[in-house]
């Protein structure tokens, strides 16, 4: 079972590894099981107790009709069946199309030929921002120089790693509207190389410089989606921003430190491919202006990027040998995490669905079969009074395509109402998309059919001769 949940990605949800199967669950599952086998098997001996044998009589007349309402109780289970299959197919068929976008999705970065590792450097050992940019410099002096490496960066926050930061900036002159929110965009550290290395598209200005240190003015980089927000119509290279007092948010003084604008780059998606995680945008500050301990190093390379992970530990290890690197990833791999989760939920949401419409087939074979059987001698009588096989075929096939058509009326209703549950979780299609609900009305359809050919087929054998010699 921890392989079957594992083969469908639920290993990758956040701290899944605890997640283990012990005593109270089995005993659950146990308890749960045995529950639902005992209610299944009162509720016919409780509604043939409230009945009582003459209800029983009164109900099976001699021509061997089953009562109306257990015919009826039947044929609304096949309904719900078929509504309830429709809706988990649908759910499940917006989940694979919002899947497909998504894998469509341009993340504003590259992915190929990427591998990332993460560095922690001690506080004791590297107590201050001298000691931790010397250290960052010598780190990508030796990764710059492995042969096959094109180019490297680091950054505090690298894409799809779960770690993030916001924090408030406001540009110069900027004046908040009357009930206007805070703005607080993702907060990025990088050195140069990262933007270049990770292809970020530089839209306007420039990219990080070695010469952008605690020597010179403190500069910042913003993205697109913040640079509409603060300077719309208006080209943000050269405009001033600044990080303010919690207490006085629009209040600058003498003590403000001023950030210039020297580079527009394209927006990014950081938390995941949808980019409903940062919606302000995001800005980007020099290492050397604000260094910090731990880091995550971008390095691009000629060839397979995980084949030279082993020579990366090892000149980091010439560095400092105390330093040990961690969450090593290829950006296709940290790709791939990122849509773990949406994976998982598209595949639990497929094999129940799948479950569900095996159960509403099996369901509507099951009523119909045994309606045909109840209904031989009627079937009989009608041959025998001139019908055809084909009229009884169609008698039948009339009736599990009745049953079918309000099924997925139910399953429509069904999926109406939950669109606003799903929404939230489908990315580029509407919750109610018409390719997705014919795909599944067309997935749906020949599968019920066919579980209606089969008794219809069975009642045009009957045999009138025989039925009606019956006793």
């Amino acid at each position: 079972m921890l392989l079957g949940l594992r083969i469908i990605g639920l290993n990758g949800f956040p701290r899944a590894y605890e997640v283990t199967v012990n005593r109270e669950v089995v005993f659950l599952a146990m308890l749960l099981s045995i529950a639902v086998g005992t209610l299944a098997g009162l509720l016919p001996f409780i509604g043939f107790l409230k009945g009582g044998f003459n209800s029983v009589l009164k109900d099976d007349e001699r021509i061997g009709t089953v009562g109306k309402r257990a015919r009826h109780l039947r044929q609304g289970l096949v309904v719900a069946q078929i509504g309830f299959a429709f809706s988990l197919l649908m759910g499940a068929g917006l989940l694979l199309a919002s899947f497909r976008q998504l894998l469509r999705v341009n993340p504003g970065f590259r992915t190929d030929g990427i591998v990332t590792a993460s560095i922690s450097a001690p506080e004791k050992k590297y107590p201050d921002s001298f000691q931790l940019k010397s250290l960052m410099n010598r780190s990508l002096n030796t990764i710059r120089q492995i042969p096959g490496v094109l180019s490297a960066g680091a950054t505090t926050t690298i894409p799809f790693n779960g770690n993030y930061d916001d924090s408030v900036i406001l540009a110069e002159g900027y004046v908040m509207r009357p009930g206007e929110s805070v703005i607080s965009p993702l907060r990025i550290v990088a050195t140069p190389g990262y933007l270049e290395t990770m292809n970020i598209s530089l839209v306007r200005g420039r990219y990080f410089q070695e010469s952008d240190d605690q020597n010179s003015p403190p500069v910042v980089i913003v993205d697109e989606k913040l640079a509409r927000r603060f300077w719309p119509n208006r080209d943000p290279i050269g405009q001033r921003m600044y990080e303010p007092n919690p207490n006085n948010l629009m209040k600058t003084d003498e003590h403000t430190r001023w950030f210039r604008v020297v580079g527009l780059v394209r927006s990014v998606r950081l938390e995941d491919l949808s980019g409903k995680g940062n919606p302000e945008g995001m800005y980007y500050f020099p290492y050397s202006q604000d260094a910090t301990n731990t880091y995550t190093f971008a390095i691009r390379s000629a060839g397979d990027g995980a084949a030279m992970v082993s020579v990366i530990r090892a000149k980091m290890a010439e560095v400092d040998p105390e330093l040990a690197l961690f969450d090593v990833r290829t950006m296709a791999e940290r790709t791939e995490l990122s849509l773990s989760s949406r994976q998982t939920s598209m595949l639990v949401a497929s094999a129940f669905g799948i479950l569900a419409l095996f159960i509403a087939a099996i369901g509507i074979f099951g009523v119909l079969a045994y309606l045909v059987t109840e209904r031989r001698r009627e079937i009989g009588i009608r041959m025998a009074l001139g019908s055809t096989r084909n009229g009884v075929v169609r008698l039948v096939l009339w009736e599990g395509l009745v049953l079918v058509g309000m099924g997925l009326t139910l399953g429509i209703a069904g999926s109406v109402a939950l669109r606003a549950v799903v929404s939230s979780e489908i990315y580029g299609i509407g919750a109610l998309d018409p390719l997705v609900i014919g795909s599944v009305a067309v997935l749906l359809g020949p599968v019920a059919l066919a579980a209606c050919v089969v008794p219809a087929r069975r009642a045009a054998k009957v045999d009138p001769a025989m039925v009606l010699s019956e006793q």
